[in-house]
C-alpha cells in the first residue's frame, strides 16, 4: 500500500548563542540554526583526490607554477563545461601527505567514478604513481579513461576502503584549518586503529566551508557538516542514534542538489543506516517554472515534485515521491571575518509517498532497473 505522510519538520536547529568564535562563517550558520540539508556538491560523475605537498595557497589548482600542465586543462575543461551548461561532472580534490599513506617520490591519486544506473556508491581506482606521471594521470581519470591502462602497472588494489575527506584549506575559509583539523586529527587517531579499512584524509576546499567542520565520506559519497571531535565515533561507526542526522547530513552527490538530496536525507533518517546500501536513483517529474534567473543565470525554484526509487539488499524495491519545498532563506555571512553575507535556501518535505513495487511493476513506473 503507498504511505502517504507529511515530511518530517527537524527541530535540530535552534539557534545557538553567540559566542566569541562568531566570526567564522560555520560559527555564525549553527547560531542562525542553517539546516545542511540539499547541500551535499553536484551529482558528480568522477571525484579525483591527488596527493599534493602541503602548503595549499587559495587557488592553487590555478597556479602553473604548482600544477602540472594536465590538471590545469582539467580545470579549464571544468571552467568551460560550467560556463556551457552550469553542469558540474568533476570533481578533483588535494590530500596531504601522510607518513603512513605516503611513499616517497611517488603520489596517491584516488578515483572515484559514478556507475551507470541505480547506486549505492562509487566505485574506485587507485594509483601511486612517480611524481611526474600525477599530472597525466589525474587527466586520464577525467577525460581520457581509454589511457588509463597506461598505468595498469602503479594500480593499488587495497579491497574495501572507506576514506574520510576533511577539509582543512585555511586559505579558502579559516573555519575550515579552525574546525577542520581537530575533526581530521580524530578520525585519523581512530583510522590507524582500524586495520587499514579506515582512512582519513586532509583535503582542499570542496565547497560548503559555512558548514565547517566538513567532510566527504567515500565510496558512499554522502557529504556531512558540522563534524566536531564528539559527532566522529557517530559517524565512523553507522551505528549510533540515526535521529541525529539531520543536524550533521548535508546530502548525497549520487543525487542532484538540492530537491532529491532532501527527500533522500529524509528517507535515510525513516530507513535507518541499512538505507547507505540501497542502490538509488532519482528525478524530477515537476518544478517551480515561475523562478527567474539572477545575474549569473541561476533560477531558484521554490517547489520541486521528485521521484526516487530504491533497491534494497534484499531486492526488495520501491518508488518515493514528494513534493519538496523552499519555506525560508537564512542569511549568515560566507566567508570568515568578512561582513558579507548569503541568503541559503532552506527545504522541508511537505509530503512522501512510499510505495513498494513488485518487479513486474518497474518499467510501467519508470524506476530501478
Amino acid at each position: 500500500m503507498p504511505m502517504l505522510t507529511k515530511g518530517t519538520v527537524h527541530r535540530e536547529y535552534a539557534m545557538t548563542p553567540t559566542t566569541t568564535e562568531s566570526r567564522f562563517c560555520s560559527v555564525c550558520a549553527r547560531q542562525a540554526g542553517l539546516s545542511p540539508a540539499g547541500y551535499g556538491g553536484a551529482a558528480y560523475e568522477t571525484i579525483i583526490a591527488a596527493e599534493l605537498p602541503l602548503p595549499w595557497p587559495r587557488l592553487m589548482f590555478g597556479d602553473s607554477e604548482r600544477m602540472p600542465p594536465e590538471i590545469l586543462a582539467v580545470m579549464q575543461h571544468i571552467r568551460d563545461e560550467y560556463e556551457r551548461s552550469h553542469t558540474l561532472r568533476i570533481r578533483p580534490l588535494g590530500i596531504a601527505p601522510d607518513p603512513d599513506y605516503s611513499v616517497a617520490g611517488m603520489r596517491r591519486v584516488i578515483g572515484w567514478q559514478r556507475p551507470h544506473g541505480p547506486i549505492a556508491q562509487f566505485s574506485r581506482s587507485e594509483y601511486l604513481v612517480p611524481e611526474e606521471q600525477l599530472g597525466p594521470l589525474v587527466y586520464a581519470l577525467a577525460l581520457a579513461p581509454e589511457r588509463l591502462a597506461d598505468f595498469a602497472a602503479f594500480r593499488q588494489e587495497l579491497g574495501d576502503v572507506r576514506d574520510l575527506l576533511v577539509c582543512t584549506h585555511g586559505s579558502v575559509d579559516a573555519a575550515c584549518s579552525k574546525f577542520g583539523y581537530p575533526a581530521y586529527a580524530e578520525l585519523r587517531r581512530i583510522a590507524a586503529d582500524s586495520g587499514g579499512r579506515l582512512r582519513a584524509w586532509r583535503t582542499t576546499h570542496f565547497g560548503g566551508h559555512v558548514f565547517a567542520p566538513t567532510l566527504i565520506d567515500m565510496p558512499h559519497g554522502s557529504y556531512w557538516a558540522y563534524i566536531e571531535p564528539e559527532a566522529v565515533e557517530w559517524l565512523v561507526s553507522r551505528t549510533g542514534d540515526i535521529t541525529r542526522l539531520p543536524q550533521y547530513y548535508r546530502g548525497w552527490a549520487g543525487l542532484p542538489a538540492p530537491f532529491l538530496q532532501v527527500l533522500e536525507r529524509e528517507l535515510f533518517v525513516r530507513y535507518g543506516w541499512t538505507w547507505l546500501q540501497y542502490a538509488k536513483s532519482g528525478r524530477i517529474l515537476a518544478q517551480d517554472e515561475t523562478a527567474q534567473p539572477d545575474e549569473h543565470g541561476h533560477a531558484e525554484p521554490t517547489w520541486a515534485e521528485v521521484q526516487l526509487d530504491y533497491r534494497a539488499p534484499d531486492g526488495t524495491c520501491g518508488a518515493v515521491t514528494a513534493r519538496i519545498e523552499l519555506t525560508a532563506h537564512i542569511e549568515v555571512i560566507h566567508t570568515s571575518g568578512e561582513a558579507e553575507t548569503y541568503p541559503y535556501p532552506q527545504y522541508v518535505v511537505a509530503w512522501l509517498r512510499d510505495e513498494l513495487l513488485h518487479p513486474a511493476d518497474l518499467h510501467q513506473h519508470g524506476g530501478i532497473r
